[in-house]
């Protein structure tokens, strides 16, 4: 009987153990499967989850991380690689809106540009961790999405600029938070702990800007599971985009005074162009430009200086605008400030910074990621002398906050060995445009070098993105997927130049409304 009792008394243990077992959260990675809050267009249709994954690999009581991901699904699922979207940023949040209330599919017309893709195989949308989307979030502001928000943010100031950010950055030490593990490595094994728990055996890769670099480091970790990649705007992990960015900004002018020389109709509507840039900038620092915005929150007043001037000269090239620039100089210097004041509002829409006083970047993955793999490597003397040298085309580096906010943010330094270049040899199509100085095409031909099935291609009129602002660029990036052969002929041209004829005809347009 007391043997018995012994036995009875293990079964029961054993008995317990496993109910504990079952009751203790499953093991990470896993996907969990979500209600879609999204609204696909009839016809189409749309699975969502939760990945849930570790903070930190290498430790098994690893806090969890979750992000949302989104499965556009193909109209006759012909191909079983799927292609997975890597946002930019760092921080991009494509399955949340920018608007309260809004479908983050629609506001990105997801639908629409995936189309082609998904005749034959589905496209999945993965939040990046630390971002919108994602649990914890690393955003230290509320965001810019309704008018109360956006008035707060505008009216915070210098010093309290620095105290939202140290309270942040302490808020994550106290919810133990590690911001190590907020990477582009860490954010590369979430790709691969995707693929394994939709049980996939290899995918395509879509990155733009950031993107591309999240991209490259799936290829360097985990090139087996890779089909193709398209990479458009490229920002290879050994470029450091606050190095040059005054030789950078220059040579974009540069190319713009060339084109605009070479083409008559540009050099006659717009002589000197090179004094026109030169004289408004200085004059918009003596004295700043006064503009009335037209936004979505109200009539806003607005001072740009030669600085935030100089950024909306490049926004209008980053949105393959280039052509467009010529006309805008020529009509400040005569007093119309209307093309200047169209691209502001389009500026401060998309990504704010001319109306608040100190351009503030709350975004927590960002100024993580930036810290830890940019501004760490910047050689500051040399950054400092090329700003000093750099003439009206450093007014915009000097506008970074990475010097101020780095040192707030208290973040480990990147090993050198994630700056060396990536040289997987998988199928890859590289897209850079002639005007984009975000990315520039110097960078994808960085990139390329070291690919050895790479095609790296160059629009020459357009700027950042360019599978967005060129339908050729969208063709060769749709039947790359389809056929990942770099060697095959562009069934398109990319070598149009900016459109200065168009240009003029749209500033006639302007005058007769």
């Amino acid at each position: 009987m007391i043997a018995s009792g012994h036995r009875i008394a293990l079964a029961c243990l054993l008995l317990l153990l496993g109910i504990g077992s079952a009751l203790a959260a499953p093991p990470l990675p896993r996907l969990e499967r979500d209600r879609c809050v999204f609204r696909p267009p009839r016809g189409d249709k749309i699975e969502c989850y939760t990945l849930v994954v570790a903070e930190n690999r290498a430790n098994p009581k690893s806090a969890e991380v979750r992000l949302k991901v989104a499965r556009l699904k193909a109209k006759r699922p012909i191909a079983a690689d799927p292609v997975i979207y890597l946002a930019g940023g760092p921080g991009d949040a494509p399955l949340v809106a920018s608007t309260t209330g809004a479908d983050p599919l629609a506001e990105g017309d997801w639908w629409n540009d995936t189309s082609v893709i998904r005749k034959r195989r589905d496209v999945i949308i993965v939040s990046q961790r630390g971002a919108g989307g994602s649990s914890p979030n690393l955003d230290c502001f509320e965001p810019r999405t309704s008018e109360p928000a956006r008035a707060k943010r505008r009216a915070v100031t210098e010093p309290q600029e620095r105290e939202i950010l140290l309270r942040c950055r302490a808020d994550f030490d106290r919810r133990r938070i590690d911001l190590a593990m907020f990477s582009t490595p860490t954010l590369a094994d979430d790709v691969a702990d995707l693929v394994a728990t939709m049980q996939l055996k290899h995918v395509n890769l879509y990155g733009i800007s950031y993107g591309t670099r999240w991209a490259l480091e799936v290829m360097r970790r985990h090139p087996s599971i890779v089909r193709a990649v398209v990479l458009d705007g490229i920002y290879p992990p050994q470029i450091n985009g606050e190095q040059n960015e005054p030789e950078i900004v220059r040579g974009v002018f540069e190319q713009l005074y060339a084109e605009c020389a070479a083409d008559k109709l540009c050099r006659e509507r717009n002589p000197d162009l090179v004094g026109g840039v030169r004289a408004i900038l200085n004059e918009a620092e003596r004295t700043p430009l006064e503009l009335t915005l037209a936004l979505e929150d109200g009539p806003q007043p607005v001072k740009l200086d030669g600085a935030k001037l100089l950024l909306v000269m490049l926004h209008m090239m980053r949105q393959g605008e280039a052509a467009l620039v010529p006309e805008a100089v020529t009509a400040l210097r005569r007093g119309d400030k209307r093309l200047i004041r169209q691209f502001a509002e389009d500026l401060e829409e998309d990504d704010g910074g001319l109306l608040e006083t100190n351009a503030q970047q709350f975004g927590g993955l960002f100024n993580t990621i930036e810290c830890r793999e940019t501004w760490a490597g910047v050689d500051q003397a040399a950054r400092d002398r090329a700003i000093q040298t750099g003439g009206i085309y450093s007014l915009t580096a000097q506008l970074s906050k990475l010097p101020a906010f780095c040192p707030v943010w208290r973040v480990p330094v990147a090993p050198a060995t994630e700056r060396q270049p990536v040289t997987a040899a998988l199928p890859t199509l590289l897209l850079s445009g002639g005007y984009d100085w975000l990315t520039p095409a110097t960078w994808g031909r960085e990139a390329a070098r070291h690919l050895p099935e790479a095609r790296h291609v160059i629009f020459r009129a357009q700027g950042h993105g360019v599978s967005s602002q060129d339908s050729c660029a969208a063709r060769l990036r749709d039947e790359f997927f389809d056929a990942p052969d770099p060697r095959w002929p562009l069934p398109c041209r990319a070598d149009a130049p900016p459109d200065f004829a168009g240009a003029a005809e749209r500033v006639k347009a302007m005058k007769n409304e």
